[in-house]
């Protein structure tokens, strides 16, 4: 199990947005930078890079530029992040998390394009490190799609075993480029419309499931609710990760009314 941060597992309060537009204005002077770059899905790396571009700003060796600008980013981010007054574990994931942890031959991991230190800070506000040992970040590679060997890798070190990258290997995020990665590598994209993104209109190849949230119904019914269909009680929900039971398996496609 290899889940995206931002969006998927928490949000925060526009934290990471704050501390970057706060070292491109003591960098370069630059204002708002946010306004004409949308970061959802895309690595740190190339966050830096498009505002670079987009608002023209010189450099003369864009390694080490990338690598000063992961640095302060990093320290504000640390001083952003544990006060940042919109910040919350997105709704039903310290349930689905502590369910999953309890399954055998479960291994969770990040992949996310954060950088390792900063996927860090994020989560340790709300104590959810201890939920992934390893995981594959924007510091391993600005691509995304190259991150899901990495993760693999790191996930057969931890547990001991050969795993390897297949179906048998689920990429859980809130964005079209978190599918489109799990796709690429032959991995089961589990697409989560917990953000601003429409999961659902990410292309039908390969195998792909759509979830619209993590938490359970009011009244106590329990239970995630998915764009097509709806597991109960919880715990089935994480077998459904486990046992590719086929009255959960659907694809990308136009979802049913309700």
């Amino acid at each position: 199990m290899l889940f995206d941060l931002d969006g998927t597992l928490v949000r925060t309060g526009g934290a990471g947005m704050r501390a970057m537009g706060h070292v491109f204005r003591e960098r370069f002077g630059v204002e708002n930078v946010f306004q004409s770059v949308v970061p959802d899905g895309k690595t740190d790396p190339m966050i830096f890079l498009e505002i670079l571009e987009k608002y023209d700003l010189a450099f003369d060796d864009e390694a080490t530029l990338l690598a000063e600008l992961e640095t302060a980013y990093e320290d504000r981010l640390r001083a952003e992040m544990p006060v940042s007054p919109g910040a919350c574990v997105i709704r039903g994931i310290p349930e689905l998390l502590d369910a999953l942890a309890g399954l055998p031959g479960v291994v969770m991991g990040l992949l996310t394009g954060n950088y390792a230190a900063t996927a860090r800070i994020k989560l340790d506000r709300f104590d959810l490190n201890r939920y992934f040992p390893f995981g594959a970040f924007a510091t391993d590679s600005a691509i995304r799609r190259e991150l899901v060997p990495v993760a693999v890798r790191r996930a057969e070190e931890h547990a001991g075993r050969p795993i390897g990258v297949g179906r048998h290997v689920y990429v859980i995020g809130d964005t079209p480029r978190d599918v489109e990665c799990a796709l690429d590598n032959g991995a089961t994209a589990v697409g989560v419309a917990t953000a601003n993104n429409d999961v659902g209109d990410a292309p039908p190849r390969g195998r792909a499931f759509r979830v619209r949230r993590f938490f359970r119904h009011a009244g106590g019914s329990g239970g995630f609710r998915g764009r097509r269909w709806t597991i109960r009680p919880p715990s089935k929900f994480c077998a459904f990760f486990m046992t590719k039971a086929k009255s959960t398996r659907r694809r990308f496609g136009t979802p049913r009314a309700g």
